[in-house]
């Protein structure tokens, strides 16, 4: 029995749509760095990366990735929208830091962390799970205050990992 040119192509365009509808809804971002304290690379900086800004409160739910520099105060982050529900699958990608530079270690726990963030341009978001290339922030002073900066009594640790 020979098949139709019709049933042929009905089949291509239920593959097509099979395949587009996996990827609509994942992107991906990818972001990296070097962190200063001045002239010494900052350590131990916890930075997190979110699908969207956070308005007051971090919402861990809506943490793509996070990490802490080591000695030479470099940070490197990938994420994606895997695992989030359908309508918050866009972004608009913001990195989050959380550091302790130039401040009194002894008021560190009074004061906490300073805070500050920076929006990803969203030509680095990505559709699908990889992304495609990787914003690159440079060498940054966090001993300078940023605009909008903060800080953050309550840091709350990642208690489980998204779904």
């Amino acid at each position: 029995m020979q098949k139709s040119p019709i049933f042929a192509l009905l089949s291509l365009l239920a593959l097509t749509l099979a395949v587009s509808s996996a990827l609509v809804g994942k992107h991906s971002v990818a972001a990296r760095g070097q962190l200063m304290c001045g002239g010494v690379p900052a350590e131990n900086v916890r930075v997190r990366l979110f699908r969207v800004k956070q308005p007051k409160k971090d919402d861990l739910n809506q943490m793509l990735a996070e990490t802490t520099t080591g000695k030479p105060g470099v940070f490197l982050l990938e994420g994606d929208t895997n695992g989030f529900p359908l309508n918050e699958t866009t972004m608009q990608p913001v990195l989050t830091f959380y550091h302790s530079c130039d401040e009194d270690p002894t008021k560190l726990k009074k004061n906490g962390y300073r805070k500050f963030n920076y929006n990803i341009p969203g030509e680095y978001v990505s559709l699908g799970s990889k992304p495609k290339k990787t914003f690159d922030f440079g060498t940054l002073n966090i001993q300078l205050e940023f605009p909008g900066e903060k800080h953050d009594k309550k840091f709350e640790e990642r208690k489980h990992a998204r779904v």
